[in-house]
């Protein structure tokens, strides 16, 4: 299964020393050529503190953020583009780090009744708070972006994000659905959607990665209690979400899903463990002029699951046990920012959902 510690597309952990050197041979045994995916190295505690850059080809030096982890060792994330069936060495020496542009950032945001946005170079969203009475729902909104700047404080200053002024704009429809892709519990044919989250935190912005958690308040599950645990991890580069989610119950394992709410579909298709489908703006007086957005969803590969059409919802249902994390993916992206048609999604989907099932390989020579 996949576990925590897997990020955007791939990474793998390893122990390397605290010299004044190291060599990082990141291999793809895959015929996808794989282009900024973050992985990581996990390095002694002494980097932590350490002025350190990371060098690519030629000396190239490229962005990285260190990472908290334990008393063991400290994890320094950085991205890897690696052609089909090769390998890229990557350097970590001594030195005067440079100052990288933020790329991937988030926010809990209480002037607009506790949204929490995120983005990141291509992508953008929010999920709901406690102060907003209506939706009420563990589902996404998808915020349309075509440029790569950060535009969240910029739309939240503006307050009228609704209208595109030439970077983009939220024309998507939540209401109480579970949005642009989320995991819930399901009774029958009904997805029990919980509730807006009850507390954040947010974990870190920079460079390479933004993540936060959430927790959410009791609810109730075909007569079960149940809370829900969340975080959030973006990598810039990648319109792919990475969210683990974790169901504690009073039994010990729940019927699930991993969904996200349909509107007006133009193209849809599921493969394995993915779904990709493309829609008119649905919160918009003119689709047309609009455009059309596209949503995806990648789950763990180490569950079972079977593509249904639920609740007015694409779902990918399995089970899960009492406390397992459950790690997914979404995905999002607009006609007018970068995303062609209905095929170049479904491709853009399978392929994400083929290299995350064949992660980079790292090793280390010191």
């Amino acid at each position: 299964m996949f576990k925590t510690a897997i990020v955007s597309a791939s990474s793998l952990l390893l122990l390397i020393g605290c010299g004044t050197e190291v060599k990082v041979t990141v291999t793809n045994g895959t015929d996808i050529p794989r282009v900024n995916e973050t992985v990581t190295a996990r390095v002694s505690p002494g980097w932590k503190n350490r002025d350190f850059i990371v060098e690519g080809s030629g000396g190239v030096r490229i962005p990285y953020q260190v990472m908290d982890s334990n008393g063991a060792g400290c994890d320094i994330i950085f991205q890897a583009s690696v052609g089909s069936q090769t390998s890229a060495t990557y350097t970590i020496r001594k030195g005067s780090p440079d100052k990288f542009d933020t790329l991937a950032y988030s926010r809990y945001v209480p002037e607009r009744k506790d949204d929490y946005a995120y983005e990141n170079n291509l992508i953008a969203g929010r999920i709901y708070g406690p102060a907003l009475s209506d939706p009420r729902t563990f589902g996404p909104d998808v915020w349309l972006k075509c440029t790569e700047r950060l535009i969240v404080n910029e739309w939240f200053a503006k307050g009228d994000y609704h209208h595109n002024y030439g970077d983009g704009m939220d024309c998507y429809k939540v209401a109480n659905t579970l949005g642009g892709g989320a995991c819930a519990p399901y009774c029958d044919t009904t997805i029990i959607l919980g509730d807006n989250w009850a507390a954040q935190e947010h974990i870190c912005d920079g460079p390479v990665r933004t993540s936060a958690s959430f927790t959410y308040p009791e609810f109730e599950v075909d007569g079960a209690k149940v809370t829900a645990e969340r975080t959030l991890s973006l990598d810039a580069n990648t319109r792919l979400i990475h969210w683990t989610t974790v169901f504690n119950s009073d039994r010990d394992s729940i019927d699930v899903v991993l969904g996200a709410v349909l509107h007006d579909v133009l193209a849809i298709s599921s493969n394995g463990n993915s779904i990709a489908f493309t829609e008119k703006a649905s919160d918009s007086r003119n689709p047309e002029r609009d455009g059309n957005i596209s949503i995806g969803l990648i789950l763990d590969p180490a569950y079972k699951a079977a593509f249904k059409v639920m609740d007015g919802h694409a779902v990918l249902a399995f089970r899960v046990k009492s406390g397992e994390a459950v790690n997914y993916w979404t995905a999002s992206g607009w006609s007018q920012g970068g995303v062609e048609s209905p095929e170049a999604w479904e491709e853009y989907v399978s392929t994400g959902a083929a290299a995350l099932a064949s992660p980079l390989k790292v090793t280390v020579e010191e």
